[in-house]
Order: structure tokens, then sequence, then C-alpha cells
């Protein structure tokens, strides 16, 4: 493999896991620029999705947060002890290995806006998550375009699906929702899913193509042979990618034929039923596994 915008920290992390119409919305939030680095980091949760981004200028987003209250310690050993504020959460869909752990942080932690597909979910989780918005007051935005948000010099979250309204819909299948968002920091790419489906990444594809080229893809519905199509991953080309995966999951992910896509392309794995927490730490021209 070429490493491009991986530094060498990325070789020993590859070893491990081989083992093993535009819409444009700016947020620029008031706070204290951290410094030179962003971090992202796929949180050890269990089966199921919730990742944290740290930007250089300050901000925090939570995209998801599992099924149950173990975000909780993840978000308190990554976060300063004083930092109770989120600037943005991200409900990718109403899945409750997505949404279940957002009740308790929506609960505990400052929230500045929640992003959403408007799905209507029938589940007590779903309805946990409506009420406790509805009581703080927290700002929702549904997601029915694109939508892109500026938030710094080179630090850029384009929402790049929903691209139709599902805004009050109960659909058949969730994961047809799912936000799909492109982060960049700098010259580092990141493209995360959520569960969307090969049909919904297709799309993307074909809309997208080189645009959708990324350091780094969080393979959708925790490494199920639903997603992670060939035409998507030869038009992502990650370097790397991500499965966020409980061990020994009743649902047998990763599927086998998904790891044998990435192996096929000589994309390494991470996984966090192996690794941990996965922290990426990114200066806008290379990336570190730390």
């Amino acid at each position: 493999m070429t490493i491009k915008r991986f530094r060498q920290a990325i070789g020993l992390a590859a070893a491990v896991a081989a083992l093993s119409a535009l819409l444009t919305a700016v947020l620029f939030v008031s706070v204290s620029a951290r410094g030179q680095e962003t971090e992202v980091i796929f949180l050890d949760i269990g089966q199921g999705d919730s990742v944290l981004i740290k930007t250089r200028y300050g901000q925090n987003i939570l995209i998801d947060g599992g099924r149950d209250n173990r975000v909780l310690d993840r978000l308190g050993r990554n976060l300063a002890f004083f930092d109770r504020t989120l600037d943005m959460v991200i409900a990718t869909h109403p899945d409750s290995d997505h949404i279940a752990g957002l009740v308790p942080v929506l609960e505990r932690y400052d929230v500045g806006l929640v992003l959403d597909p408007g799905v209507v979910h029938d589940s007590s989780v779903f309805s946990a998550l409506q009420e406790v918005i509805t009581r703080k007051q927290i700002p929702v935005r549904y997601i029915e375009s694109r939508q892109t948000y500026e938030l710094g010099e080179g630090v850029v979250l384009d929402v790049l699906f929903p691209d139709q309204s599902f805004v009050g819909r109960d659909i058949e299948d969730n994961n047809a929702a799912s936000i799909i968002v492109k982060f960049s920091d700098g010259d580092i790419d990141f493209i995360l899913t959520g569960d969307a489906p090969q049909a919904v990444e297709d799309e993307l594809a074909a809309r997208y193509g080189d645009y959708l080229d990324a350091e780094v893809l969080k393979a959708g519905h925790h490494g199920s042979n639903t997603s992670s199509s060939d035409l998507f991953l030869d038009t992502v080309t990650p370097e790397v990618a991500v499965i966020q995966v409980g061990a020994d999951n009743r649902y047998g992910h990763p599927n086998f034929r998904v790891l044998k896509r990435l192996e096929a392309r000589h994309i390494p794995v991470l996984r966090n039923d192996e690794l941990g927490d996965i922290r990426m730490v990114s200066d806008g021209e290379f990336v570190e596994l730390r």
C-alpha cells in the first residue's frame, strides 16, 4: 500500500488490523481554538456507532451514540472534565444502536444543534430522544438536501445525504435515510456513512465521483454486506477503513465478504472490538493514529 496522508504510525495499526441545488448552512461557534490539530475518535461503545470530532477550532461534534450509556464513559475519557458542550449532535437514523446513547448524552451535555433525517420510528428509544429534545428546547435541523457547515478555515462538515425529505415518514428501512457526511480538515478527509445501504452508496458515487475521495472511510453498517459496495470503495479509495463493531456480536459483523473486498484493495481495517477507541489526529496535511 502506498501511504499518502498517513504518517508512519499507521503502519503499526495496519499490522495490528491485518492480524486480527445546493443548500449551504454556515455554523461558526465562538470558542477558543484547541491548537493546530483536529481529532476524530471512533468510540468503543460495543455493537453500535459513535464518532466524536474535536476540531482545531474547539468545536465538539458527536455523530451517533451507540445503544446504551457507555458513550458517557467514552466522552468523559475524551473530553476535559469541565467540557460539557457538544456544538452539534448528528443522529444518523433512528435505530437504537445509533440513538439510544444519545438520550443520556442530551440529558447531561449542552447541545447547540441536532441534525436528524426526520424519520419517524415507533420505539421507546425514539420517543425518549424526542422528549429530551423538546424538554431542553434543543434546536433541530432536518436534513432534506445537502448542507455545508464551515467550522473554521479548512475545516468543513459537508452533509451529502439525505437529498430528499424523510421528515415525518415511517419508512421500511431506516438505514436508507442515514445521514452521510464528509468531514474535512485541510487535506484530510473522512467519509462517515451511518448504516447507508449499497444503493445509496452507489447513488452518491455516481453523483459526486472523485469528491468522495478520502483518507478514512467508516465502513457502513458495522461492516455488514449490505454496505461497502465495490463501486463505493473504488470511488472513495480510502487509505484505511474503520469498522465500528462489538466483540462476538450476534450479527456476524463484520461480514467476510466486506473484509475480502477491503483486502483485495489493500485497505487496512481498524476495528473497535480489537483496538478500543480509535483516535486519529490530523494537522490538516497528515493524519496519525494515536
